[in-house]
């Protein structure tokens, strides 16, 4: 008897103990969903990927005739013929039940963690349901663009230093992270100028923009043509992983050409004038000719095959005295165009008088007469002492 009396006291103590809460719900079937495996992970947007989820029992009684319904939503799209529901016909306590679905992500989709939602029914009773959710990253890819390239001044001269724009468009779906800019070319002419030859543009989310000034500078050496630039860049991804990519650019160096008068003067004896012209731009004038005309009249025409920069050259024409006019300058540019530069001609001068020159003349036999006597004279008293 105090056998059966114990028996019964432990099984009282047992049922008080299975009606509190928790306890009871420990003895009872307890479902959570949970992700086994995501392959590939993380999934790219646009890409497919498929997903292993178990349905655990972590209580103590046998759960069954359960329906799992998968609710996918933005970004994430079942794919054709894939069931959203599975009906399962008993989860033993403390195991599992798997289930594979394959779907796909939006190709626009922003790096994030995404929820995909499930709902698990007992029975056929739709209106009583359990809701468990797991997480899909989703990780994107940055793809930078070189969206424009510019240089203020906007024409590269020869000796020169400017500014390069350089505009970057993200048009991944990944943000590009600690994004560095340099500029390098091969050509010992164009170099980037030290404190902007690399600069730091930070982040680039995707689908933004963002715009960095660096700095080059051209040797007063260059040629008249296109130089080609490299514009690396070099940024982390969203897993952190440092990536490189780069840009030929082509960076057009054009001189100009500036001619000006700097010196005329007249040459009496030789009947002309003479108008030094220099060529203070940056760049070479070929097949250079000049004409004179002085007033509405051509008065001569000279020619020179090429006026380099910072050089000069001396035209000649026949004399005019008096007169205003003009110095036409016909010549070809470095790009192979025709251009013509006008420089206003005022002209000035006196005709030297004959009275100036029969002075000096008489001067002269003056002075070859005193040179005469005097010759004679020391020449006749060294014969007197012979």
């Amino acid at each position: 008897m105090k056998n059966l009396a114990c028996v019964a006291f432990l099984m009282a103590n047992v049922l008080i103990v299975m009606a509190l809460p928790g306890v009871s719900a420990q003895a009872a079937s307890i479902l959570d969903v949970v992700l086994s495996d995501q392959s590939p992970y993380p999934v790219n947007p646009g890409e497919t990927f498929s997903i292993e989820i178990q349905i655990q029992n972590n209580g103590y009684m046998e759960a069954s005739g359960r329906t799992i319904e998968i609710i996918p939503k933005d970004p994430f799209t079942l794919l054709p013929g894939e069931d959203e529901s599975q009906t399962i016909a008993t989860i033993a306590p403390r195991s599992s039940y798997s289930i594979t679905y394959r779907l796909s992500v939006d190709s626009t989709a922003p790096s994030n963690s995404y929820p995909i939602d499930f709902r698990i029914f007992t029975g056929n009773d739709r209106n009583f349901f359990e809701e468990d959710s797991i997480d899909i990253n989703v990780e994107g890819e940055a793809n930078l663009v070189l969206d424009d390239l510019y240089t203020n001044p906007e024409t590269l001269e020869p000796g020169t230093i400017a500014d390069v724009i350089v505009k970057i468009k993200n048009i991944g779906t990944g943000t590009a992270r600690d994004l560095q800019l340099s500029l390098n070319s091969t050509h010992d002419e164009i170099k980037p100028v030290l404190a902007k030859g690399k600069v730091y543009v930070g982040d680039i989310p995707a689908g933004e923009t963002k715009t960095a000034t660096m700095g080059l500078s051209v040797d007063s050496s260059s040629e008249e043509k296109t130089y080609i630039a490299n514009l690396y860049t070099n940024y982390k991804d969203e897993g952190n992983t440092a990536q490189t990519s780069s840009f030929s650019v082509g960076l057009p160096v054009k001189g100009t050409i500036n001619l000006d008068i700097i010196k005329k003067e007249a040459s009496f004896e030789r009947e002309t004038i003479r108008i030094e012209v220099a060529n203070k731009g940056t760049t070479e004038a070929k097949s250079l000719e000049a004409k004179l005309v002085i007033n509405g009249e051509t008065i001569g025409i000279d020619y020179i095959s090429s006026l380099k920069a910072n050089k000069k050259t001396t035209f000649e024409f026949p004399l005019v005295f008096q007169g205003s006019g003009q110095l036409i300058m016909d010549y070809i540019g470095p790009g192979v165009e025709k251009s013509q530069s006008v420089k206003d001609v005022v002209l000035s001068y006196e005709q030297p008088s004959q009275t100036d020159g029969t002075s000096m003349l008489l001067t002269l036999i003056i002075i070859a007469v005193v040179v005469y006597v005097l010759y004679r004279k020391f020449f006749r008293k060294k014969k007197g002492e012979a």
